[in-house]
């Protein structure tokens, strides 16, 4: 998903505050994370990944190993990307706003995975309300017919779907929040959503973002449900960590390491300023130490709610940080040296 969420100096430098009171030292410093969903924009941002790295290792001991970055910067860009990160993050190729219409036919996706070093394609189909403008025509659902041809060539290619974004949150009953409040046409989205993995079984699907299944814990059941019965599915876990406190406990750590072979680390991070490498790395550690730990947490990545830690045990973390991806990510083991 895009950036959406922008703090104010205010949020900033209370964040700041919340982040330099964290106690966490990472109990696993030799397990790699791979960050599965960022955004950097320029060289600039690829080279302060690297500087977000040090820091949390310097200060939090985690190991911030890699990173899939769902922009599409042109082939020229990327490289000088990838070595700005000394070679540790992989690109995809992205496809926004395709309630507008297609901005790539599927060869020509197809062919930056074969012949330029993109590993997949994101797919940003978004909630058509944040895409259409009002009396705007457009596609308004992801199972559109008119999307067949184009996700049946990308199956039969073996091309993978590194980011499906589907839908916004919807919260609880007497608080839907900021983003998507209506239930119904939420369940229209998420319905569509499964129409398209259902179909293409081949198509191996990485759901940005929890799918946004995250915000109930009826909605953590529908997970359950997907899961048992799409095999071709996984979920990266970015942008969900503020959502955790809204959802029973016991139930979401029953989740993660109930399918901890299909979830995959994530952050949603974007553009990172010189001034902000301490700021970005406490951010890291907050998510690393709700995973981790069984502390309550002043935070995540995003959100300032306080989090009880969900205390995973080593062989879900690993999973969930790095092997996951190395089994779905074309090109990664090699390029982790691993």
């Amino acid at each position: 998903m895009t950036r959406f969420f922008h703090f104010s100096l205010l949020s900033f430098i209370s964040l700041t505050t919340l982040f330099g009171q964290l106690q966490y030292k990472s109990k696993y410093p030799d397990i790699p994370i791979v960050d599965v969903h960022v955004h950097p924009g320029n060289v600039d941002d690829a080279s302060n990944f690297i500087r977000v790295s040090k820091a949390i290792r310097e200060q939090y001991g985690s190991n911030l190993a890699f990173w899939i970055a769902l922009s599409d910067p042109g082939k020229s860009v990327a490289e000088q990307m990838k070595e700005a990160s000394n070679n540790r993050m992989l690109f995809t190729a992205s496809q926004m706003s395709p309630a507008r219409g297609l901005s790539m036919t599927a060869e020509q996706v197809i062919a930056k995975v074969q012949n330029d070093g993109y590993i997949g394609l994101k797919f940003w189909f978004g909630p058509p309300y944040r895409t259409l403008r009002d009396g705007q025509e457009g596609i308004t659902k992801i199972d559109d017919p008119r999307f067949t041809d184009f996700f049946a060539s990308l199956e039969k290619a073996n091309i993978l779907m590194t980011s499906l974004h589907i839908a916004d949150p919807n919260q609880v009953f007497g608080n839907r929040g900021n983003w998507l409040k209506d239930p119904v046409y939420f369940w229209e989205q998420i319905r569509a959503f499964e129409n398209v993995v259902a179909k293409y079984p081949k198509l191996t699907i990485v759901a940005a973002h929890g799918a946004w299944l995250v915000c109930q814990d009826a909605q953590i059941d529908y997970l359950r449900y997907m899961f048992s019965t799409y095999p071709n599915l996984y979920l990266d876990i970015s942008a969900t960590c503020q959502y955790m406190p809204l959802v029973d406990h016991e139930n979401l750590r029953d989740f993660y390491i109930e399918y901890q072979d299909r979830l995959l680390f994530g952050t949603d991070g974007g553009r990172i300023a010189d001034n902000q490498i301490n700021y970005f790395s406490g951010r890291y550690a907050s998510f690393f130490a709700i995973l981790e730990t069984d502390q309550t947490v002043p935070g995540g990545f995003f959100g300032n709610n306080p989090t009880k830690g969900l205390d995973l045990p080593r062989e879900a973390l690993e999973k969930i940080y790095y092997r996951n991806a190395l089994k779905l990510y074309p090109g990664l083991k090699k390029a982790m040296g691993l």
